[in-house]
Order: C-alpha cells, then structure tokens, then sequence
C-alpha cells in the first residue's frame, strides 16, 4: 500500500485512504512482532515468504494491478528531473549520453560495446536503428523494439533501444538526435559506425555540421572485430592525435579516461602524440602537454614529433601507430562542397591502423571538459 501510494498509479484507488508513511510503518511493526513473538519461526516465515515471491516473479504472469516498482520509479524520475532542471550542467560533471545510429543492430554490436566503454556508467546509451518508410507501412515498432532489447540484455549491455522510421536515412538522424531526451537529460554525443560507402561518409560529416548547430559532439568510428579486444600478453595502447586546433583534444583525453575505467583496458597505456613542423612548434607543444598531463590528473604519456620531410604526415601516423589497440584523431569542419574530398582524407588518416576514432567536439564546454584550473587538492577529476 505505501509503494502504491509513493507511485502515485491513477488505478490506485482504495476506499480506505491511509497515508503511505502509515502504511509503511504498520509493515515494519508488523514484521518486528512476528520476530519478538519467535524469531526463528518469524524469520522462517520472512525467507518462505521471499522464496515464493522469488518463485512467483519468475512466472510470465500478468496480474491485473500490474508492477506497483515501475509507479515507484516513474515518481522517483519525476522528482529527480524536476530538480536536475535547477541545477545546469557545467564542465565538471558534464558526461557523455551517447546516441549510436546503426543499420541493423547485431552486425554493429561492437559499435554499442564501446559507447558502452565510452559511458562506464556514467552517462546514458541509446542506439537506434533507422528504417526508411512510412509510418504507414506495416512495421510493428514495438516488437522490434523488444527483439533489439533481447539482444542487448543477452549481451549484458545496458543499452536503451528504439526504432524510428524515417524518409531518408541522413535527415532522420538529424530528426531523432533533435527529439531524443527530456528535461535535461538528452544525447549529447553521437556515435556512427563507419561505411564503406565514401558518398554516405561525405553525407555523415553534413550530419556533423547540422549537429554543431545543436551543440551535440560527433563520434565515427571504424572497429576492426580482431582489434576489438585488448590482445592478451601484449602491452595495449591507446593513442590519441592530439591537432590542438580544433578542440577535440580534451574530448578524446576523457574518453580514453573513461575507456581505461573499464577492466578490459585498465592497463591500457595512453599516449597523447603530436607532430611538429619545426624545432620550436616542437618544444612548445611539448612544454605545454607536460604541464598539462599532470594538471587534469590523467595518466598519459606525451610524445611530440619532428616532421620527417622524406615523409607525409599520413605515413608518420601510419608508422608510429601500427601497433596500437586502439587510435584516437580529431576532425575538422569541411568547407560546403568539400566533405567528399574530407571524407577520402579520413581514409587515408585511418589507413590499414587498427580500430579508429574520429571525433568532433561540440558539446557546451568545448575546450574545458578536462579544464586544469580545479584545485589540485580537490580529488575530483
């Protein structure tokens, strides 16, 4: 009775209204007689009465007042979103809620795995799949919705799922990243897989420009399935290209951090690199990632190259991280009409390297996710 009542269900409805902390304290009195009256048959009865709950929640058995924990928890959202609107979001707890776009949702499981890495917990995952059609068309949403749900709880993700149909592909994420979330609590970031197709790769970074307008980061990554796992009796590394002019550097630092939460790549080592083209770009990049490094308190190790003339900087990247596990690069804004010729560049960026990142930075704290001005005694990071 108390649960109902905190739940606040419009089918709660007895003739006799008792206020809930009533309810709820006549429930401890009684429990707290049958022990004083005899403990052990009283707890007896206490772990007979948990089997049978235990036994009977197994059972795919609709009952006809429902689950008075999903009133509950409707109540505890309200209150929590109403309160969180009071309070606005700032660099220092600012987490990523990622949106991951798929196709088909089992071949791009890898895809999911890492925004869940990404996450760790922290923030909110939600991957969608687009179909292209009419909501008139015979397409039952919500049973392919549970199917996805299935997958993902077998695959022990916390993920949430849906399905959203569309006109076009590329306009509709545009659509569902705009609509997605509520009172505060909305995507922030969003993850693509990679295609193949180099014109579909051009109409994502359209995708990229239309996000900045909505302040939401942009993420596409290509997974090669054998480089998806930290390979076992070798070091692992994460590198990240650090650019410095666009601002992706402190974006792609916390996501690293956050990856290396995770117990598949606790021992992971960050390394944050750079290339110079001469001796004094060189020594100032480098003077000013060592101060960094250690002020936002994240474990990475900074290099700073000398560009090789005999060699392009494709080639310099391609060489330094072939070994990695797992290669990080910021993007840049393509001019309007140029996103084909971007699109073929990040190709060549990426190479034969193993799993890739790129990353956009567009959230609200551009340039202050990571910021080092906290008071180095505070222990948050």
């Amino acid at each position: 009775a108390a649960f109902e009542a905190l739940s606040g269900d419009p089918s709660w409805r007895p003739k006799v209204k008792v206020p809930w902390p009533v309810s709820l304290l006549g429930a401890l009195a009684c429990l707290a007689v049958m022990l004083q009256i005899n403990a052990m048959v009283g707890s007896a009865a206490l772990v007979l009465e948990l089997g049978l709950w235990a036994l009977l929640s197994r059972k795919e058995r609709s009952a006809r007042w429902g689950d008075a924990r999903r009133g509950l928890y409707e109540s505890l959202i309200r209150w929590s979103l109403v309160r969180l609107k009071k309070h606005p979001m700032t660099p220092r707890n600012w987490r990523p809620h990622m949106l991951v776009f798929v196709p088909e949702l089992v071949s791009h499981l890898d895809l999911i795995r890492f925004a869940c890495w990404f996450g760790q917990g922290r923030g909110l995952v939600t991957v969608c799949e687009l179909l292209e059609g009419s909501l008139e068309d015979d397409i039952d949403i919500l049973a392919r919705e549970g199917a996805m749900q299935q997958v993902l709880d077998r695959e022990n993700l916390t993920v949430f799922a849906e399905i959203n149909v569309v006109d076009e592909v590329v306009a509709g994420i545009v659509n569902v990243t705009q609509a997605n979330g509520m009172a505060g609590i909305a995507s922030n970031t969003v993850l693509l897989g990679w295609p193949d197709d180099l014109e579909r790769r051009a109409a994502f970074l359209k995708v990229m420009v239309r996000l900045e307008q909505l302040k939401k980061s942009f993420i596409m990554g290509r997974i090669r399935p054998r480089h998806l796992f930290p390979r076992e009796g070798i070091s692992h590394t994460i590198d990240i290209w650090w650019g410095g002019l666009q601002r992706n550097g402190d974006l792609m630092l916390l996501l690293a951090y956050l990856l290396t939460r995770n117990a598949r790549w606790r021992e992971a080592t960050v390394r944050v690199l750079s290339i110079a083209s001469d001796e004094h770009e060189q020594k100032r990049t480098t003077r000013f990632l060592d101060a960094l490094v250690p002020q936002i308190r994240i474990e990475a190790a900074p290099k700073v190259f000398l560009r090789d003339p005999a060699l392009t900087i494709h080639e310099m990247i391609q060489a330094e991280s072939a070994t990695a596990d797992m290669v990080f690069f910021g993007m840049g804004t393509p001019e309007p009409g140029q996103e084909l010729a971007y699109a073929q560049r990040l190709e060549e960026i990426a190479g034969e390297l193993p799993t890739v990142f790129f990353v956009k930075n567009q959230n609200l704290f551009v340039g202050d996710l990571l910021s080092p001005a906290d008071d180095p005694q505070d222990g948050h990071a």
